[in-house]
C-alpha cells in the first residue's frame, strides 16, 4: 500500500473516531459540567444543592426519550437531517442558558428557561451517540469496529474527565455564562464532520431486523407508541416527585400510571413476539444487569454531600477527574483484552464485582472522618474502574451479538441513560423519605448510600446465579 493511500485511511479513522468520540461524549460534558457545578447552579435558581439534581434529571429525561426515538427515526437515509436538525438544536439550547447567565432575569423566568434549555439540548445531543453507532456499522472491517466501539464506550468516561477541566480552568476564567456559549460551538463542529465519515452511505440503510431471520419487518406503531407513552409517563412522575414531593397525590396518581402502563407493554411485547424469535438473551440478560449498576454509580448524590458539607471545589473537581481518568483507562484496558481474547467478557468481572462492592459500601462512612480526603478519592475512582469494566463487558457482548438487530445494537446507549435517571429517581425518592421519616440531612444521605449498596448486592447475585446455574444444570443431569 502507498503512503498517500495510508494517509487517507488513517485520517479517514482519525475523523472517524473523532466523529465517534464527539457523538457520545457530547452529552455527557454538558451533564457532569452541572455535577461539578452544582453550587453555582444552586446560587443561580436559588435552590438547595440537592435540588439541583433536577437540572440533571432535565437532562437525562430528554437524552432517555432521544435515545427512545432514534431507532426508528434514524437510518442512512435520515441522518443528515437529524444531525443537522438535532445540532442546531442543542446549540440554541446551550447558547440559551449561557446568555440566561448574562441576562439575569427575574427568578422565575430563569428557572424556566434553564430548565427547558437543558431539557431540549439533552434531547437534541442525544441523537449524536445513535449517529455515531451507525458510524461505526459501516466501517469496513471488524477490526476497525471493535476499536471504534470501545472509542464509543470510552467517550462518556472521558467527557467526564475533561467536564471538570475546562469547569475548573474555562469557565472559572471566562464566567459560566460564556462557558455555555463555547459549548454551543461543539454541535456545530459534529455537523461539520459528519459528511466526511458518512459521505458514502446514503445508499446503504442501517439493518433493522428485528430477529435473525434476516428479513426486513415493518415497525409495529402500536407497541412504539405504547413504549414511548410510558417514558413519557416516567418523566412526568420524577418532575412531579422533584417539583411537588414524592407524597404528592400527582406523583403517586403518575407513578400508578407509569407500573400500569409498563406492564401493558411487557404483556403486549410478550404477545406480539412470534414465537420462533430467537432474542439474544445472555446480552438482554447482562443489558439487565448494566441498568441495575447504572443505580448505585450515577455520583449525583455523592457530590451533593461533599457541596453539602463545604468541601472544596477543588477537591470535587480532582475527584471527579480521578474517577473519570480510572474509567477511561479500564474502558481500554477491558476493550482491548476482550478484542484479543473474549472469554475475558467472563473474567473482567471478578474485578468489575468487587470495585462496585467496595467503592459502595464505603461510602456509608463519608460521614464518619469528616477530615479523610482520601476516602471520598479512592471510593469514586474505585466505583468508576467497577462500572467502567461492566459498561466495556456488556456492549461489547450486546454489539457481538446484535446480529444486525438495530434495536439491540443501540440498546447499550438507551440503558445506561434510563438507568441512570431511574437510580437519580430512586435516590432521590429516599432522600426524600428519610427527611419525611424525620431523619437528619446527614442520616438521610446515609439511607441513601445503603440503597446504593442493596443495588450492587442485586446486580452481584444476578451475576452469580448466571454463573451456578449451568453447574446446578449439569449436577442434576447427572
Amino acid at each position: 500500500m502507498n503512503t498517500p493511500l495510508k494517509q487517507l485511511i488513517l485520517i479517514e479513522t482519525g475523523l472517524l473516531a473523532l466523529f465517534v468520540l464527539l457523538g457520545n461524549g457530547m452529552r455527557s460534558v454538558a451533564t457532569m459540567t452541572v455535577s461539578v457545578s452544582q453550587g453555582e447552579f444552586a446560587s443561580f435558581l436559588n435552590i438547595s444543592v440537592e435540588r439541583t439534581d433536577i437540572l440533571i434529571e432535565v437532562l437525562i429525561g430528554g437524552a432517555v426519550m432521544a435515545l427512545a426515538i432514534a431507532p426508528f427515526v434514524i437510518n442512512s437515509h435520515t441522518a443528515r437531517k437529524v444531525c443537522l436538525a438535532t445540532a442546531v438544536l442543542a446549540s440554541a439550547s446551550y447558547a440559551a442558558v449561557g446568555l440566561t447567565m448574562h441576562w439575569d432575569p427575574a427568578l422565575s423566568v430563569r428557572e424556566i428557561i434553564v430548565l427547558a434549555s437543558f431539557c431540549m439540548g439533552g434531547f437534541a445531543i442525544s441523537f449524536f451517540a445513535p449517529l455515531a453507532q451507525l458510524a461505526i456499522s459501516q466501517a469496513k472491517t471488524d477490526r476497525e469496529k471493535s476499536m471504534l466501539t470501545t472509542v464509543w464506550t470510552a467517550a462518556q468516561p472521558m467527557a467526564f474527565l475533561i467536564a471538570p477541566q475546562l469547569v475548573k480552568y474555562v469557565a472559572f476564567d471566562v464566567g459560566t455564562g460564556n462557558y455555555f456559549l463555547i459549548l454551543a460551538v461543539m454541535p456545530i463542529l459534529f455537523l461539520l464532520i459528519m459528511p466526511m465519515v458518512m459521505g458514502t452511505a446514503d445508499g446503504a440503510a442501517m439493518p433493522t431486523n428485528t430477529g435473525n431471520t434476516g428479513a426486513k419487518q415493518a415497525p409495529n406503531w402500536k407497541l412504539i407508541g405504547l413504549f414511548l407513552s410510558v417514558v413519557i409517563i416516567f418523566e412526568a412522575w420524577t418532575t412531579a416527585n422533584s417539583f411537588l414531593g414524592v407524597e404528592s397525590l400527582t406523583g403517586l396518581g403518575l407513578m400508578s400510571a407509569f407500573l400500569v402502563l409498563s406492564a401493558i407493554l411487557y404483556f403486549s411485547v410478550k404477545s406480539a413476539m412470534p414465537h420462533d424469535t430467537k432474542l439474544p438473551s445472555d446480552a438482554i440478560f447482562l443489558l439487565v444487569v448494566l441498568f441495575i449498576l447504572e443505580i448505585p454509580t450515577t455520583g449525583v448524590y455523592d457530590t451533593a454531600y461533599l457541596v453539602r458539607h463545604l468541601c472544596s471545589s477543588e477537591l470535587i473537581d480532582d475527584r471527579a477527574t480521578l474517577g473519570a481518568a480510572s474509567q477511561v483507562i479500564m474502558v481500554f484496558a477491558a476493550g482491548a483484552l476482550i478484542a484479543r481474547n473474549p472469554v475475558w467478557r467472563e473474567r473482567l468481572w471478578l474485578l468489575a464485582i468487587p470495585c462496585l462492592i467496595v467503592s459502595s459500601v464505603a461510602t456509608i462512612f463519608y460521614p464518619y472522618p469528616a477530615t479523610d480526603a482520601a476516602l471520598f478519592y479512592w471510593t469514586k475512582m474505585l466505583s468508576s474502574i467497577g462500572i467502567g469494566i461492566a459498561t466495556t463487558i456488556v456492549v461489547s457482548a450486546v454489539i457481538a451479538s446484535a446480529n444486525g438487530n438495530k434495536l439491540i445494537t443501540l440498546a447499550p446507549a438507551f440503558v445506561i441513560m434510563f438507568g441512570t435517571e431511574v437510580g437519580i429517581e430512586i435516590l432521590e425518592i429516599t432522600f426524600q423519605i428519610s427527611k419525611l421519616a424525620g431523619l437528619g440531612v446527614t442520616a438521610a444521605y446515609q439511607m441513601v448510600f445503603v440503597v446504593q449498596v442493596s443495588a450492587v448486592l442485586l446486580a452481584t447475585t444476578l451475576m452469580a446465579w448466571r454463573w451456578l446455574a449451568p453447574k446446578t444444570q449439569k449436577t442434576s443431569a447427572a
